[in-house]
């Protein structure tokens, strides 16, 4: 592609005045693309735990905000707390922030990364499966992961990996949430708990 317009010839042209109105309306005009803190298109009511997880690495795909933490329990709606347990890494560095973490911190944390990565840059999160536990309310699943995240930070790693175990509930909407988090360094890579304690505020 060079760039240029392509012009395509069409044998029935629309009357000038129906053209006129159109163009009035600004149908033909470029749509404003949606903001990060609106909830997409593209998520998926949670009424299965896998949806969950696509869910979930779609709205890091596209840091999306309210998705994001669309995938997490919320104490205030669902009475149930949402818990996450740092590596060990995790812990040894960033302890007094992590060893007390929330949903509210979980939602500062990843507004703080995004608001750190340029518009166009690269994000993904790739969970490979080892091993997974259904329960008649639950589900734990366990995953290897590899974030990936392009922010501004020269400091600090654009790409981490380990293993993490993901439990999964129904709440009273019937719908499936991630309530529990535990994070394992099992790569040199740091983990996702030092991208929590790095970006959390």
């Amino acid at each position: 592609m060079t760039g240029r317009l392509r012009h395509t010839v069409c044998s029935n042209p629309l009357p000038p005045a129906l053209l006129a109105f159109l163009l009035g309306c600004g149908i033909f005009e470029p749509r404003e693309p949606e903001e990060p803190t609106q909830s997409g298109l593209n998520f998926i009511p949670p009424t299965d735990p896998d949806i969950v997880i696509t869910n979930l690495q779609a709205a890091v795909d596209q840091k999306n905000i309210v998705n994001y933490m669309s995938c997490f329990t919320d104490p205030q709606r669902q009475g149930r707390a949402f818990v996450f347990f740092p590596s060990a890494e995790g812990s040894a560095q960033y302890g007094a922030v992590l060893n007390d973490w929330s949903r509210v911190k979980e939602e500062e944390y990843f507004t703080n990364l995004i608001a750190q990565s340029p518009e166009n840059a690269f994000s993904n999160l790739l969970l490979s499966l080892t091993s997974s536990v259904v329960t008649a309310d639950s589900v734990v699943y366990e995953f290897d992961y590899v974030l990936t995240f392009q922010h501004a930070d020269p400091g600090f790693p654009q790409t981490g990996g380990g293993k993490l175990q993901f439990t999964i509930g129904v709440d009273n909407s019937n719908f499936w949430t991630i309530y529990r988090w535990i994070d394992y360094k099992t790569t040199d890579d740091p983990t996702w708990s030092l991208f929590k304690g790095r970006f959390s505020n």
